[in-house]
């Protein structure tokens, strides 16, 4: 005999009926949108973190595989909340969702594609503060003369705009 989906201690996600029940309409149009990709765009405290961790749900008890589901932020602590509510509602399930920010799940996707890039997995990304002091290491190195802060600043910009 098997547990059912809603007996105690298992991982499984809410069913739909239920885990809506608490959401206004606009929110539960959101978590039941029938299509494909949706963006949430809303002010705050307006639920947007909550109507993102039940579509979360929604998705895995439609069927989703977790590791194909994308959820993406703009900071490390939006990413934290959503992965803690949707651990929440889908147990150890939420694990393997790919919850995080910009820069991390491009981070991610660069890493786990690295060799086909042809980059060592381990390469790093260095921010514009550590950009500038490697042009500047750069030019003192090459002797291209002039005053190093300038140089490196201006080739900073010129190679931003190359991109």
């Amino acid at each position: 005999m098997s547990e059912s989906p809603s007996s105690p201690g298992t991982s499984s996600p809410p069913n739909g009926d239920g885990a809506v029940a608490s959401l206004n309409a606009p929110q539960r149009e959101a978590v039941l949108h029938p299509g494909g990709p949706l963006l949430v765009l809303a002010g705050a405290g307006s639920g947007k973190t909550r109507v993102i961790t039940h579509r979360l749900a929604e998705l895995v008890r439609r069927g989703a595989t977790p590791e194909r589901v994308l959820a993406v932020t703009f900071t490390n602590k939006a990413a934290r909340e959503l992965r803690e509510r949707a651990g929440a509602l889908l147990g150890e399930t939420a694990a393997r969702l790919w919850i995080g920010t910009f820069h991390a799940t491009c981070a991610r996707l660069l890493r786990g594609y690295a060799r086909a890039l042809g980059l060592p997995r381990d390469f790093a990304i260095i921010d514009d503060a550590e950009q500038l002091a490697v042009l500047e290491q750069v030019i003192r190195e090459l002797a291209l003369g002039g005053g190093p802060l300038g140089e490196a600043r201006a080739l900073q910009v010129a190679l931003d705009r190359a991109y």
